[in-house]
């Protein structure tokens, strides 16, 4: 076997890295004022929240925050405390909403933070007012109502000690009243319109107490996308708002991923017929190979259950992806590809002008959701932001 010649590409990244992710600002933002448009508007219109936990499942949380302020934003909701407190040190001044219930050790900080708390229980409450009293800072919360996703929240017919709590505690505010759904994205519509029913009974227990339930919201992406009824409320977007819909037979909204994986080509290689590539030697050519490394692996978030069925795009052309997959490469057969060279630009997640990968697909060969795929592309990648003026 032998080596070809070098080519010399320019990186395009400081730190000399030859992978990186390309977000797209202007995408995100066209993709939060579709979602916007659905909703009700009248005065007092609701909003769309959007969810940027998990660095904005994978996009980078501070200029993901910062791009959609721009758009229009004016609420986010974060996974836990720590992400929220970030987002006020790096100058976020919106509103922001900590989806998960809150250690007690945390509680403070979110007071100082001006952070809004989901509340489920009255001991939360009670942990709460103890905070307050050594903080001396008022509080603001939103209820959340388990209505079937059997994770947090107070359950639905369950609700009065709660209230109760929430109607006596001194320096707290109720902001909002919430749900989350479990099965928005089933094609089947009988579970969620059983929660519907479940929310709007929570709703009345809520304001049969004397409390204003303040803002609503119970939409995920699949509850705004296809659930007409739900867009009366506010509602929280994660996946939809990075381009991506939940179920992608349905829906005609115009969603853009907002997220391009990107790498280089590395040293080439010819192998002759029946030679193994990679570890445990899971694949064996089965004729004259041009083969080439690339600067990605599982570590990255290039996971070993691509190491069958992936392809990547290179000069407009799909190259598949051959052998397991390492912690920092992977290898490509080029055979097919004519004139390629060390450092073209390699597309793993994007497009050109005849193929598209997509995390769809990724998540297709994993047996896994978009979710995981985007949340999984690792701090070692560093991200690009193009402009969204």
């Amino acid at each position: 076997m032998r080596e070809t010649a070098k080519h010399e590409a320019p990186c395009p990244l400081p730190t000399g890295r030859q992978t990186w992710a390309e977000v797209d600002l202007r995408a995100l933002a066209d993709n939060f004022r579709a979602l916007t448009s659905l909703l009700a508007a009248p005065a007092g219109a609701p909003r769309v929240i959007p969810v940027i936990k998990a660095e904005a499942y994978g996009h980078g949380m501070i200029p993901v925050a910062r791009a959609l302020a721009s758009a229009g934003a004016t609420m986010f909701a974060v996974g836990i405390v720590d992400e929220g407190v970030r987002l006020r040190q790096e100058g976020i001044s919106q509103d922001i909403l900590v989806l998960a219930t809150t250690w007690s050790e945390q509680t403070r900080a979110a007071l100082e933070n001006r952070l809004i708390l989901a509340i489920d229980s009255p001991e939360g409450v009670r942990c709460l007012q103890r905070a307050q009293k050594e903080a001396l800072l008022p509080a603001s919360i939103h209820i959340k109502v388990d209505t079937g996703m059997a994770r947090l929240g107070v359950r639905w017919n369950k609700m009065q000690e709660l209230l109760d709590a929430v109607r006596h505690a001194d320096l707290i505010q109720v902001k909002g009243v919430f749900s989350h759904l479990s099965s928005a994205d089933e094609a089947d519509p009988a579970f969620t319109l059983e929660q519907i029913r479940r929310f709007e009974y929570s709703l009345s227990a809520v304001r049969e107490s004397g409390l204003d339930p303040g803002e609503i919201h119970f939409a995920n992406s699949a509850g705004i996308l296809y659930y007409e009824q739900l867009r009366r409320w506010s509602a929280r977007s994660g996946i939809a708002l990075y381009g991506y819909h939940p179920d992608p037979q349905r829906g005609s909204l115009k969603l853009r991923p907002a997220l391009s994986l990107k790498t280089r080509i590395g040293p080439i290689r010819t192998f002759g017929a029946g030679e193994p590539i990679g570890y445990n030697r899971k694949y064996v050519t089965s004729r004259p190979t041009r083969a080439s490394v690339l600067p990605i692996g599982y570590a990255d978030g290039f996971s070993r259950r691509l190491s069958h069925g992936a392809r990547v795009i290179v000069r407009n052309r799909w190259a598949p992806v051959i052998g397991a997959v390492s912690m920092d490469m992977i290898a490509v057969d080029l055979t097919d590809v004519p004139a390629v060279r060390e450092g073209d630009e390699v597309i793993l997640l994007g497009s050109c002008a005849s193929c598209r990968m997509t995390a769809e697909q990724w998540a297709s060969i994993m047996e896994t959701i978009p979710y995981e795929i985007l949340c999984g592309i690792g701090p070692r990648i560093p991200r690009i932001y193009l402009p969204n003026d």
